[in-house]
């Protein structure tokens, strides 16, 4: 797999397009990042077992596996591209759970993230950690306990326990 970025910048933003050379074929992945704010779509994979939350641990925090929709790509197809790049595993996706417009401060710095949350069955083995470069651990969660932990996703320990089927729409942040 080859890299090559590049990087677009005025006095207001910088707008950086990732080109991923795979197997002869080219996709693109954007994100835009301006002096003080960040804009992208994503995936996640919301992965339930036994009543517990599949996440992975960086430092204190738990993420959900997932990451950038490249472009052209379908969001169901990225999610099981994420899965299978940071667990190693296949996987069926089964249904959109939440589509979420999220507007936060990090560091701060301003985010506009439009996620999409796909109910996913993995088709094999958890692995201990992930795959790619962070190889952070996996950890199970328990859904009555979601907010007893600082979760990437924090509207989820309230929306996921009371999911019952559908997509649901969700707007947080900063007006």
């Amino acid at each position: 797999m080859l890299f090559l970025c590049g990087i677009h910048k005025d006095k207001n933003c910088v707008i950086i397009v990732v080109f991923i050379f795979q197997k002869e074929v080219m996709t693109m992945d954007f994100r835009v990042i301006g002096d003080t704010y960040r804009y992208g779509v994503r995936v996640s994979a919301i992965v339930v077992k036994d009543g517990k939350l599949l996440t992975y641990k960086v430092e204190s925090q738990n993420h959900l596996v997932g990451g950038a929709i490249l472009v052209g790509e379908a969001s169901r197809k990225a999610v099981a591209r994420e899965v299978k790049e940071e667990l190693g595993v296949d996987c069926e996706v089964e249904e959109l759970m939440f589509v979420v417009e999220n507007r936060f401060d990090y560091k701060g710095e301003l985010h506009h993230m439009i996620e999409f949350h796909y109910k996913v069955t993995l088709l094999g083995e958890v692995p201990s950690h992930t795959l790619d470069e962070g190889k952070y651990e996996c950890e199970w969660i328990d859904l009555q306990r979601l907010s007893e932990y600082d979760i990437r996703s924090q509207y989820l320990t309230k929306e996921l326990p009371l999911w019952k089927a559908g997509i649901k729409q969700i707007d947080i942040g900063i007006e």
